[in-house]
């Protein structure tokens, strides 16, 4: 084989090894290459075969691999990897690449999918002892957080980390180095308790390095495949983080280079067993661009992937039945399926839990699961299923059910670890301590608590084992619990978990002080405690450095801005809240308390522009409208304020704001410019339709009938008077101040009192105006009759209970008394002049 030939065929071995296929083509082309390199050969081999124990088992792993002792395990492993590829052959950098590919197989055989193994590890130092375990699990922390305590075979990820990632510049002349370090990084998140910033950041440059280097998905098939899983991995990676834009932006391209088409769509069918006629069910449309032959032989290992409980209902039906139009199955490859759920996950995450919500996400499921191809995926997509079944009265015990299969699934011998693990890493899988945990949340939301406790304790799940004391009341019992771990091994994170179990400040403390300064869980329990008394000023210092411990608690970051503004520091409100929308743009109650933040620091304008971001997250969010509507009052943009007045009614029916409507009319009646420089008096038409579906859903608001018969008022003295124009004026003129008069006991407070005779004066003023333009005497009668009828009974009203008012009061109240008086004349001596 020539060169150029043999490095070809390195190519092709590494890509197929990420897609995860079989090599077994790819082994037969190998034979020259072994020739050069028969541990390569070896390698390949295990890594196909699914074997990963053997390749550790070899004396020439066991010579590059082992270590004296824990402290400089990963120097050591780095030193030997060195010498090891150094002037060798790139078979040689691959040889590396899959010694920490296999070990990173392993350990997610261990933790993820099974089936079980044994290991004998003496690449470490006494690799059973509780020495090696602790000092295993002291490397995989990550700036002061730890990792699940239990996790199998920790050993195995540090070695996968000191080859794939530590080693990659070494390993330059493999071209999937990259995307190796990205999942082992992303699989060593998945074990950590919390999220890592230092983690995040190793994640995206990895992906930046990978998506730089892909090839082109033009050049065949295989490589547009590789494009596919690239941007559903990314795109699960981001929404791992909370960022959507990004999840949601490699989701994207991953359809548009796919070989399918969907979207949800109604279709007939029947749902339960008693339904006669077919109604509009939820269905997820599925279209192929081109009409591929999908290879049908993965169908057959369906014998050994997880079981698919049936709902054992006498009503609800195992799944919904489709009329014969609509029920024409299209065949998913693995990669669609993967695609598929992707989607669904990120829809789940970004959407409040509703049953809409969840419906949406079961048609993708329901299609996942209707053919399936993959290991993987049909465990990811049961699982998630599962999720979605626990709040179901109808269907939580199938989700319990299916629960257990999938822990027999990953206890089962069959399949091998190699089909389990083909594209593992592009479906959100969880772990066998997830699996169980998922079943002990449902066993106490059904008030199973012992049982729920069984499960926590069996995997030490310390957090859920609080949470659920808590919950029952028991705090004594947690407490109890913690302090006997205390007595065993004194970490930070217990001292954390106690600090949760007693709401003892000092445990935090404590935990701050063990970890050296560095545990950001610590800092960020002192300050959601006190966040969480409502101690704002007090929270602010521990919030802010638990953020710059890790900068992606988005929570953390939430809580600051609240705080700051509580306490009116509104310029770091604005920097924790710009923080939070950075991770997650979706997140509409952050940008809606920016721009409050903003409008408290007199900055308006910039209010203005983060509220119109909020309205991207939360269209029907009735409480941002109503803030948008007030900004683009401020800021000019008047046009919009009507716009959002008119969503407000969309939304909530009816709304009404007197003192806009005002100022509104105030911009129409004096040609006020707009934001753009535009005179207001153009929007005369827009605000006679916004008043007119205002006051057919609100009929009682005295100053929005007043604001609209000025608006009315005003085509008149623009000399475009109409009579109709003239009468709705006095119409609306009247309806505002019988509203008025609607208020109980208004006669009883001065203020209010001088109030009315003064609007009853400039309510007969008006009709006194208004009439002179009309020429029908008959009508211009009517009218007058009609006000001087209104405004006697506000006088009468007044002069009854005058008996009532103190002298300083009935000296200030008799002028505007004598004034209506004289203006009653006035009307009576037009009306007499009129008969």
């Amino acid at each position: 084989m020539s060169k150029s030939a043999a490095m070809d065929l390195l190519d092709k071995i590494e890509w197929t090894v990420v897609l995860g296929r079989d090599l077994s083509s790819e082994l037969e082309d190998a034979h020259d290459v072994a020739e050069q390199d028969e541990f390569l050969r070896f390698l390949v081999n295990c890594v196909v075969r699914g074997d990963y124990v053997s390749v550790f088992d070899d004396d020439r792993t066991k010579t590059l691999l082992r270590v004296s002792s824990y402290s400089s395990c990963l120097h050591e492993i780095t030193e030997k990897c060195k010498n090891y590829v150094d002037g060798g052959s790139r078979a040689r950098q691959l040889c590396v690449l899959l010694i920490g590919v296999a070990a990173l197989k392993l350990f997610v055989q261990c933790n993820w999918t099974g089936p079980a193994v044994e290991v004998i590890n003496d690449i470490f130092p006494n690799p059973e002892s509780d020495e090696c375990r602790r000092a295993c699990l002291k490397a995989l922390e990550v700036s002061g957080e730890p990792p699940y305590h239990l996790i199998e075979q920790a050993p195995f990820l540090i070695i996968a980390d000191a080859l794939l990632v530590s080693c990659s510049e070494m390993l330059r002349g493999c071209c999937s180095v990259d995307w190796w370090a990205w999942r082992c990084a992303y699989a060593h998140q998945l074990v950590m308790l919390d999220r890592s910033q230092e983690l995040h950041s190793e994640i995206c440059d990895r992906i930046g390095k990978v998506e730089k280097n892909l090839p082109s998905p033009d050049e065949g098939e295989e490589q547009r495949k590789l494009r596919m899983l690239f941007c559903i991995e990314a795109a699960l990676s981001y929404v791992h983080y909370f960022e959507v834009r990004n999840s949601r932006s490699y989701l994207d391209s991953a359809k548009s280079v796919s070989n399918i088409d969907f979207q949800l769509t109604g279709a007939l069918g029947k749902r339960t067993y008693h339904q006669e006629n077919e109604l509009p069910q939820l269905l997820l449309e599925v279209k192929h661009k081109e009409n591929d032959d999908i290879c049908t032989a993965l169908s057959e290992r369906a014998n050994c992937f997880p079981k698919n409980a049936p709902l054992r209902d006498d009503t609800v039906m195992n799944e919904i039945k489709f009329s014969a139009s609509a029920a024409a199955d299209v065949s998913l490859t693995p990669e669609e399926g993967c695609l598929l759920l992707a989607v669904c996950i990120l829809n789940k995450s970004i959407s409040a839990p509703d049953a809409l919500r969840d419906e949406e996400v079961m048609a993708y499921i329901e299609r996942v699961l209707s053919v399936p191809r993959s290991w993987s995926v049909q465990f990811s997509a049961l699982f998630q299923r599962c999720r979605l079944e626990r709040n179901n009265s109808r269907r939580v015990e199938r989700s319990m059910t299916q629960l257990q299969c999938l822990v027999d699934a990953v206890k089962s011998p069959e399949p091998n670890a190699g089909i389990r693990q083909e594209l593992f890493f592009s479906v959100s899988m969880p772990a066998i301590w997830e699996v169980e945990k998922e079943l002990g949340n449902i066993f106490f939301a059904l008030g199973a608590t012992k049982s729920a406790l069984d499960v926590f304790l069996k995997y030490e799940l310390w957090e859920d084992v609080i949470n659920c004391y808590t919950k029952i009341g028991r705090r004594d019992r947690a407490e109890k619990v913690v302090r006997k771990l205390l007595e065993e091994e004194e970490t930070a994170h217990l001292y954390c978990l106690l600090g949760d179990a007693t709401q003892d400040p000092e445990n935090y403390t404590k935990a701050w002080e063990i970890s050296g300064h560095t545990s950001a869980r610590a800092q960020r329990s002192l300050g959601l405690f006190y966040y969480n008394k409502k101690e704002f000023q007090e929270a602010i210092p521990y919030l802010q450095k638990s953020s710059e411990l890790n900068g992606i608690q988005m929570n953390v970051w939430f809580a600051l801005g609240y705080s700051a503004m509580q306490v009116e520091n509104y310029a770091l409100s604005v920097k924790a809240y710009k923080r939070v929308v950075n991770l997650d743009p979706e997140s509409f109650e952050a940008w809606n308390n920016m721009a409050s933040a903003y409008i408290h620091m007199g900055d308006k304008h910039k209010a203005w522009k983060v509220l119109q971001e909020a309205l991207k997250c939360s269209y029907d969010n009735w409480r941002v409208w109503e803030n948008y509507l007030l900004v683009c009052m401020d800021v000019g943009a008047f046009e919009e304020c009507i716009t959002s007045w008119h969503r407000l009614i969309d939304i909530k029916g009816k709304h009404s704001d007197g003192k806009v409507a005002k100022l509104l009319v105030k911009v129409v009646a004096e040609g006020i410019p707009d934001i753009n420089g535009k005179p207001g008096s153009h929007l005369r038409p827009r605000l006679l339709e916004l008043f007119g579906r205002v006051t057919s859903g609100v009929t009682n608001d005295a100053d929005i009938w007043y604001s609209y018969g000025s608006l009315y008022q005003l085509s008149s003295e623009q000399s475009s008077r109409t009579t109709e124009d003239t009468e709705r004026m006095l119409q609306f003129f009247q309806k505002s101040f019988r509203c008025h008069n609607q208020k109980p006991n208004w006669e009883k407070d001065a203020a209010a009192c001088k109030e009315h005779l003064t609007r009853s004066k400039d309510l007969l003023d008006i009709y006194i105006s208004a009439t002179e333009f009309l020429s029908d005497k008959v009508r211009k009668h009517q009218l007058l009759s009609s006000a001087k009828i209104t405004v006697r009974g506000t006088l009468s009203i007044v002069q009854n209970y005058k008996v009532n008012y103190s002298s300083e009061i009935l000296d200030e109240l008799t002028p505007a008394m004598s004034s209506l008086a004289v203006k009653l004349d006035e009307v009576a001596s037009l009306i007499n002049s009129l008969s």
